[in-house]
């Protein structure tokens, strides 16, 4: 089953003084947000929390954090969009 949230590392946008990558956070496939390095960790970008229904997200801001505590996030939230889909395909059957 694909991942419903993927953190995509790129330059893209950077200043040239830039060292540290930015990430772009795709949603199904769709970019969602962007994260970028601010002085002490990422921020700059909400990750999809599953909403009230299966198929709507709520926004969900990690704060200026490592980009290991957005993995981590990631991973998480990307169980909970799995369970959401497993019991949606469910219902359908």
């Amino acid at each position: 089953m694909k991942k419903a949230i993927e953190l995509i590392e790129t330059r893209e946008g950077c200043a040239i003084c830039e060292t540290t990558p930015r990430y772009i956070v795709m949603f199904r496939g769709r970019k969602y947000s962007d994260l970028y390095f601010n002085m002490t960790g990422y921020t700059g970008g909400n990750l999809p929390c599953p909403g009230s229904k299966a198929d709507t997200s709520v926004p969900l801001h990690v704060g200026e954090k490592a980009i290991s505590a957005y993995r981590k996030e990631v991973a998480r939230l990307n169980r909970e969009w799995a369970v959401i889909d497993k019991t949606a395909e469910e219902r359908k059957a």
